[in-house]
């Protein structure tokens, strides 16, 4: 008798929570127009834009993934809505042939089959229905763009020598360093072996012997038989750990002895070349890209505030 009373309060309890969770999904998260829509449609629909919800070390950490795995959906499907309702409006929606031939072209681009596209989707977090909804809301974006924003971009010269001033930091020669190497490998002689052979190296350099000899003997370097000079290199040129090392050396002092995975490197800084701003003329195409490439995006992102007006768009999440 007491386990069947126990069976049927865990029964009750099992309703109970799955009540709990159909009225959490069936909570409205946004409008739009006279369209209703909750938080199961965006369960539904997260695989059109490629989204899964993240895990978290802890329930509140789950929960904030959670919420913003929500916002993100309902961030996407409200611009594709208002894209596909106002394609149809100015009568520019895709037609079915074009998004075919779309997916066709993006399947043998990239050599796969039908069947591996789909799982290539899937692996993406897409169904292939999902991504076909995807490319239109693609290509309805473009034709708007096309249509209602790009006619409006038109710099003058002014425009563009104020954008440059203004971003001037975009267009920058980045700093470099001019470097001499001596390099004694580990491979072939063992670590014992490279510490005996750098140590001949540290003494020569003791001595007076200049770098550029020392290391046209001793480094393993291809760059050996031109004494080591390794020409001008910027940061990201370097291994991080050189380059932490070499820094903050002066025009015409050596490193320490820096160990790397490979080996010993001893490097000599001789000339150093400050960030320094390219001429306006140089780069004027890379400006002139960049601007509208920002003025796009501008003018796209005032079209949509102002397509959520006119749909009456009420945001609830």
């Amino acid at each position: 008798m007491a386990l069947r009373i126990f069976g049927l309060f865990f029964l009750l309890f099992v309703l109970w929570i799955q009540g709990m969770s159909a009225e959490v999904l069936e909570r409205v998260v946004g409008i739009i127009g006279d369209e209703v829509y909750t938080l199961m449609d965006l369960e539904k629909m997260a695989s059109d834009f490629g989204l899964r919800p993240e895990g978290g070390e802890n329930p509140l950490q789950r929960e904030l993934k959670k919420k913003a795995f929500y916002r993100e959906v309902w961030r996407r499907l409200l611009e594709r809505e208002i894209l596909d309702r106002e394609a149809r409006r100015l009568g520019v929606e895709p037609k079915q042939d074009e998004i075919d031939r779309a997916l066709e072209r993006l399947r043998r681009r990239h050599g796969l089959s039908e069947e591996q596209l789909a799982k290539e989707l899937h692996a993406q977090g897409f169904t292939l229905q999902g991504y076909r909804r995807y490319l239109k809301a693609q290509m309805e974006k473009s034709r708007i763009l096309d249509l209602l924003i790009r006619p409006k971009i038109s710099p003058s010269e002014a425009d563009l020598m104020a954008y440059y001033e203004a971003h001037k930091d975009q267009y920058t020669v980045p700093e470099r360093v001019r470097l001499s190497q001596i390099f004694i490998a580990f491979s072939g002689k063992g670590q014992k072996g490279a510490e005996e052979k750098l140590e001949k190296v540290l003494q020569e350099l003791e001595r007076g012997r200049s770098f550029e000899e020392v290391a046209r003997v001793y480094s393993e370097d291809p760059s050996a038989p031109e004494g080591g000079d390794l020409g001008y290199l910027r940061a990201d040129e370097l291994d991080p750990r050189l380059w932490e090392e070499i820094r903050d050396l002066e025009v015409g002092e050596i490193s320490p002895v820096i160990r790397s995975s490979r080996g010993f490197h001893v490097l000599l800084l001789t000339g150093r070349e400050g960030a320094r701003p390219l001429p306006f003329e140089e780069v004027k195409d890379k400006v002139l890209a960049d601007y509208y490439g920002e003025e796009l995006q501008k003018g796209y992102e005032q079209w949509l505030r102002e397509a959520k007006r006119r749909y009456r768009v009420k945001e609830l999440l």
